[in-house]
């Protein structure tokens, strides 16, 4: 069992999703990473496409089904961007959470290096988080021998941010 499991086991304080958190301090960052609004263009494809299906049947089922049908594709983008938080004890991407003590170091991937950490110097045991149009990332190198996964790498627009808090974290 890693320094992770333990310390999500020996706390008490549920956290927002309803699963037991590492330590009840604050919020000291927050990111939900959303894709780029030039990825979001296609979405104002839904609309038309669906209203022209349907102007032959109904006009207003076209409408109606047009602006439910991008909605719901906004929402479930937005539900489904990752959310990166860090507390005074832990770092966390959607569901997963990581104490600080076990990060042993922190790296920042600039937008030409990122292509080659996603590819072919990814570890398959590395925790990882992308978001397609986020080039920017960050690499947190993991200590606990426990635990089998070397580092996580996590796609940001703030990669400076987040070293700067973990380094600051750390001290």
């Amino acid at each position: 069992m890693s320094k992770a499991d333990i310390a999500t086991q020996n706390s008490g304080e549920p956290n927002r999703k309803g699963s037991i958190t590492a330590g009840g301090s604050g919020i000291r960052y927050r990111e939900r990473v959303l894709p780029s609004t030039a990825s979001m263009i296609p979405l104002l494809l839904i609309f038309p496409t669906m209203y022209l299906m349907l102007l032959l049947i109904s006009t207003q089922a076209g409408v109606l089904l047009g602006l439910s049908v991008t909605i719901a594709a906004l929402v479930s983008i937005w539900f489904a961007a990752p959310v990166i938080e860090i507390s005074d004890l832990t770092f966390s991407v959607g569901d997963a959470e990581l104490p600080i003590d076990v990060i042993s170091k922190v790296t920042v991937i600039g937008p030409n290096d990122g292509f080659a950490e996603r590819g072919v110097k990814l570890s398959p045991a590395a925790f990882t988080r992308f978001q397609v149009s986020v080039k920017q990332m960050v690499k947190l190198e993991i200590s606990d021998e426990a635990d089998p996964t070397p580092y996580w790498l996590i796609a940001t627009r703030k990669p400076e941010e987040i070293a700067r808090i973990l380094g600051a974290a750390k001290k």
